[in-house]
């Protein structure tokens, strides 16, 4: 069966063999965390659905969500190549169906493979891209583009039009309070673009919400044509390995 994780499809089947015979099915509930800060990583996962939000905790307590992850990338897949070591929170926010494999599996593979290597490395400069645009977001965009634009994400990266995100995920996700939150959910669904109830949010009108949504969407979805190439759901090698090979 092929892996709807865009991460994994991008491989080599070469690299993907290698990878492969480690892997094991994982579901995951929101809520439930993957790793703490400064935690070992011992695990690489791959979502085919769900969403885990990446977390940076601040000396205070206060969270600041700095990155998503669905269906098109990894969790652990940096830091298991490197000092082993995460220094983000990864916590589940929708219901999380993938594979995963152990650390060790996937770090003899990295470094056995040079084409493993730089497709990750293509998948690094990828995340590095839009860290860096998501910061440039909150500095130039009012909060309300920024919602439209990740729950944009949220659904290109879930597969989903619907979907259960708290306030307190929402709130750290833009840098904003909850009750900003909901005024501008409350908006956004008096315009017709979402469903808003209790947490479950729906797509009402897709291209509505990328008219609100601020040009990081875009722009995000070109740094991944560039890399991935036009066909970006992850079913060939990113773009920059073809000219390699």
């Amino acid at each position: 069966m092929i892996s709807q994780n865009a991460l994994l499809r991008s491989l080599k089947p070469t690299d993907y063999e290698a990878l492969h015979r480690h892997l094991e099915p994982v579901g995951l509930r929101p809520g439930e965390v993957l790793y703490e800060p400064e935690d070992t990583v011992d695990w690489v996962y791959f979502p085919e659905a769900g969403l885990v939000s990446l977390i940076s905790v601040m000396v205070s307590g206060d969270q600041v969500e700095s990155a998503v992850v669905g269906r098109e990338g990894g969790i652990g897949f940096l830091e298991a190549a490197g000092a082993g070591i995460i220094f983000s929170k990864a916590v589940v926010q929708v219901d999380l169906v993938g594979q995963r494999a152990p650390a060790r599996a996937y770090l003899a593979a990295y470094d056995a493979s040079p084409s493993l290597r730089r497709t990750i490395a293509a998948h690094v400069e990828l995340t590095l891209a839009e860290a860096r645009q998501t910061i440039a977001c909150i500095a130039h965009h009012p909060a309300q583009q920024r919602l439209a634009w990740w729950l944009l994400e949220c659904q290109e990266r879930t597969g989903r039009d619907e979907f259960r995100l708290t306030q307190e995920f929402l709130s750290a996700m833009l840098g904003v309070r909850r009750s900003t939150v909901s005024l501008i959910a409350a908006e956004l669904k008096g315009e017709g673009l979402i469903g808003y109830s209790r947490g479950a949010i729906r797509i009402a009108d897709r291209e509505g919400l990328l008219a609100k949504s601020c040009e990081c969407y875009a722009t995000n979805r070109r740094f991944r044509e560039l890399i991935e190439g036009p066909d970006h759901d992850g079913a060939s090698h990113p773009r920059r390995l073809q000219k390699q090979s």
